[in-house]
């Protein structure tokens, strides 16, 4: 049974901060930092580094001694495998890529590959029983990109004396090459968890080559902007937002490496997408505003993308001229065919997306009919799987439904949103359902449908 962490409440209390801005010195959710309190859920070890710093404490005196346990484990070097180095990189300060919590042990990207290639079956009916699709092929499609990329990550990893690594630069970029859009990809089809065991033998070694000068220096640079983009959006669905604003910012380190004004501007772009959810609207602003002067050189799938931005958040200041103009902007350059483009692999920037930006707009202009309409157009152009946009656009949907005062149809949409968040390992998503179900609670407080609601909620999240 999970304890109340009362150490970290009196810290709270004692210099007399609320939750709201408690958890906004660290840059989480209210919610996440309610959870810790309640001992409902512990903080991933980056995470925790800023809490220590926002508190001015340590682990212990904040009640996360388990946590540093945890830490000292995942040290421990594999000794499976006679006459052979398995040394752990060193952990980046910029890695939060837990674990599930209800993972009995703690497993090394490098033992995950080899189990995997030792029984790759046994490995796809895992991924089903922890709540993916039931559809065969899809789970077999999901073993194979993650059994490459672990591969890949595991060799990553192996290091000679000295520990230097086995591979030669030129080899080990050859393999971010072919597999850091399988990573992006195995993202968009939901693969949250598998990506999150494998991605920091990536981030690791491709971020050490990017910051040492080399002939491969750029290409480095280049792969960990990648990589470090695709890491931001982990944690974002976690809502380690502080985590998440410190990856875009070395996204954005490493893009002016390697001299790549697609990448800067998507990294901005994505700082931007942070500050929104940290509700801090002027700053996201000024994030879109510092991109503007690199789009001028940069593919139109970002720049018709950033404007877009643009048009969201002037419609969130309620500046309805400014938001329509980039939004005419969005629609003019954005390309006819986004999956031709480059630069789409490690974007997934498509035409939904912009859709989706403009029913945001509608929703804060008040005009729920007209985001009801992009809203549709989203859910008619995506997988009905549970995949990151298809609860993206559910949550949408049922915000839009309840600006529209439709209780049935709040009720119902908000219920798909929380099992499919649960289901993905999105506490993203998960709070923002539970936000919009306080919401409701306070509008229809004594509707029969929306108190059976509570049983969504009680217990929190089970990722």
């Amino acid at each position: 049974m999970m304890m109340p962490n009362t150490k970290l409440e009196a810290a709270r209390l004692k210099r007399r901060w609320s939750v709201e801005v408690a958890s906004s010195k660290v840059g989480v959710s209210t919610n996440t930092f309610n959870r810790w309190e309640r001992g409902l859920q512990i903080p991933q070890l980056e995470t925790l580094d800023l809490l220590c710093k926002a508190f001015d404490m340590s682990p212990e005196e904040l009640g996360f001694e388990n946590v540093i346990s945890a830490k000292r484990r995942t040290k421990r070097s594999d000794p499976s495998v006679p006459g052979q180095t398995m040394a752990l990189s060193q952990p980046s300060t910029l890695a939060p890529f837990p674990l599930p919590e209800s993972s009995g042990a703690l497993i090394f990207p490098q033992q995950q590959a080899a189990e995997q290639i030792i029984c790759p079956t046994q490995s796809c009916e895992s991924h089903q029983t922890a709540g993916y699709s039931d559809d065969r092929h899809e789970v077999s499609r999901r073993g194979a990109i993650t059994l490459l990329i672990s591969t890949s990550a595991a060799v990553f990893g192996l290091t000679q004396n000295a520990h230097l690594p086995i591979l030669h630069p030129q080899e080990m970029l050859t393999l971010g090459e072919v597999n850091i859009p399988l990573c992006w990809q195995l993202y968009m089809e939901g693969g949250l968890r598998e990506l999150s065991r494998v991605l920091p033998e990536y981030l690791t070694s491709l971020s050490a080559l990017a910051q040492r000068p080399s002939p491969y220096q750029k290409r480095a640079a280049s792969q960990a902007s990648q990589i470090h983009q695709l890491a931001y959006l982990l944690a974002l669905q976690r809502q380690d937002f502080g985590i998440a604003l410190a990856h875009t910012q070395e996204a954005a380190h490493t893009a002016h490496i390697a001299d790549d004004n697609n990448l800067l501007v998507a990294s901005l772009v994505r700082e931007a997408f942070v500050y929104q959810h940290l509700k801090r609207t002027h700053q996201r602003l000024r994030a879109y505003q510092q991109a503007l002067p690199y789009s001028q050189h940069c593919s139109p799938l970002l720049l018709g993308y950033l404007y877009a931005g643009l048009a969201e958040t002037y419609a969130c200041l309620k500046n309805e001229d400014m938001a329509r103009s980039y939004r005419d902007l969005a629609y003019s350059t954005f390309p006819q065919h986004p999956e031709s483009n480059e630069h789409f692999f490690y974007t997934y920037f498509c035409w939904p997306t912009i859709h989706k930006m403009e029913g945001l707009l509608f929703l804060h202009l008040n005009r729920p009919r007209q985001a009801q309409d992009a809203f549709t157009k989203v859910d008619q152009a995506i997988p009905t799987a549970i995949v990151p946009h298809r609860v993206e656009v559910t949550i949408h949907q049922a915000m839009t439904a309840f600006q529209s005062n439709e209780l049935e149809q709040s009720c119902a949409l908000l219920a798909a949103a929380t099992t499919s968040a649960q289901t993905l390992g999105s506490s993203l998503r998960y709070g923002e359902a539970y936000e919009l179900y306080t919401h409701m609670q306070e509008q229809w407080r004594n509707e029969p449908r929306v108190k059976s609601l509570k049983d969504l909620f009680h217990q929190g999240p089970s990722f």
